[in-house]
């Protein structure tokens, strides 16, 4: 079927390569039977770092490129520009227009000013038969939380669309729908994961993780951070958090019942967002409020986080106020070694993917290389370590070998809530005195 339109309103038009834009899809089938209809979402990987390596214009003249190979391929679909680095093509065949055959073409090297460069693309193919009795907005969404769902696992992916995808597509909207009563009734609420000696058992100190009871659900934060950080409500969830740890580390240390490690410490994520937006005198009131130190406060950062420069320059300010600053999720899949030259942290947390690693990994010994070398370069940067996700004897075993003196993990305690906390204290003096 070839699809003969009428563009002559701009407002339909891509200026930059001619394509018709969103608004020319909603057009074309907004209101038409979508039955026998094949939706093939493409999404630019890396399309941002491309644009800062390689320049907006060479972006731009690749962005051309791409429009005419997608509209030479699949002549007989349509070919839309449905955002700055996404394209839309609808087909009711497949063979003309085969997604791995295309996704082939995709891959082959674009040619600007004698230099090549590789574009890379995820791909997702909704066919509507299987979707029938969704808008065309639902699918244009479908495709777009797949793709960026699939970007966490890895790029470059084709994906065909299938129940389970709508139903995480459905779970991300109610989310949406549900995070800004959220905040207001009260269905966020704070975990404390304790932080553990792992050569005399002591407990040190917590990490305050958050949790949301939705529509009897308790969700983890992998669950809805994204979706907290897309509307903004990540700051207020954030600033909870923070405050109920600090409330929590004032009534362990005013507790005559508990007496705490001379070490203990109260340990916090920022997000980005966060750490854009909170002003160093909201933390010192925090403080003040409950009596609490800087030197007692565990500030965890992302690395992905202080790319920002505002971000960068804040975490150096709550490192010289005394605060411990500590560098989050550190692996050998996600991290450079250049921030710890020159950014001020205290202490190196591995990512538990690590562990998992050399559980998992059949090269042991290359794996266990791997997470010494970590540990090994954060001494010579004179940090302290923290091994997270220790599950078992064994991997506590592992670290201490290693040398590393801090760790986390289900071995010890799973997050819990603050009167769970509370027990968990008394009971490990219990058995260090035994």
């Amino acid at each position: 079927m070839v699809f003969e339109m009428d563009y002559s309103y701009s407002m339909y038009i891509d200026d930059l390569t001619g394509l018709p834009n969103l608004k020319g899809l909603y057009r074309d089938f907004y209101e038409e039977p979508l039955d026998g209809f094949h939706f093939i979402y493409v999404d630019i990987d890396d399309f941002n770092k491309m644009n800062i390596i390689f320049g907006v214009d060479t972006v731009d003249d690749m962005l051309i490129g791409l429009a005419a190979t997608l509209q030479d391929y699949c002549g007989r679909s349509s070919v839309y520009r449905v955002g700055n680095d996404q394209f839309m093509l609808v087909t009711q065949s497949q063979i003309i227009c085969e997604p791995t055959e295309l996704q082939r073409i995709l891959k082959t090297p674009f040619q600007h000013h004698h230099i090549q460069y590789v574009i890379n693309a995820s791909v997702c193919v909704i066919d509507y038969d299987d979707f029938k009795g969704d808008t065309l907005d639902d699918i244009i969404k479908l495709a777009h939380i797949t793709v960026d769902k699939s970007k966490d696992d890895g790029r470059n992916t084709l994906i065909y669309a299938t129940q389970k995808h709508k139903q995480d597509y459905l779970d991300i909207i109610e989310m949406e729908t549900n995070i800004y009563r959220a905040m207001e009734d009260g269905q966020f609420f704070p975990k404390y994961r304790p932080f553990v000696d792992t050569f005399t058992l002591e407990v040190i100190g917590f990490e305050s993780v958050s949790r949301w009871e939705l529509n009897g659900r308790v969700l983890k934060p992998h669950d809805y951070l994204e979706i907290a950080e897309w509307t903004g409500i990540i700051y207020e969830l954030d600033m909870y958090i923070f405050e109920e740890a600090m409330k929590f580390y004032h009534e362990l240390r005013t507790n005559k019942q508990i007496k705490l490690s001379s070490r203990f410490k109260a340990g916090v994520n920022f997000s980005h967002y966060t750490l854009i937006r909170i002003e160093i005198q909201e933390i010192i009131d925090m403080l003040t409020k409950y009596d609490v130190f800087a030197k007692d406060v565990i500030i965890e950062i992302q690395e992905s986080n202080i790319t920002d420069k505002a971000v960068y320059q804040k975490v150096q300010n709550l490192y010289e106020l005394g605060f411990v600053v500590v560098l989050d999720n550190y692996s050998n899949t996600t991290s450079s070694l250049s921030y710890l030259a020159d950014l001020k942290v205290d202490v190196l947390k591995l990512s538990e993917s690590l562990l998992e690693e050399v559980n998992q990994s059949q090269e042991y010994k290359h794996m266990m290389s791997v997470y010494k070398f970590f540990v090994d370069i954060s001494k010579r940067f004179d940090l302290s370590v923290v091994s997270s996700g220790i599950e078992d004897k064994r991997d506590l075993d592992l670290v201490k070998d290693l040398g590393v003196n801090i760790g986390t993990g289900n071995y010890f305690s799973r997050a819990v809530v603050k009167d769970e906390f509370v027990t968990y204290l008394v009971e490990s003096k219990k058995r260090k005195k035994r």
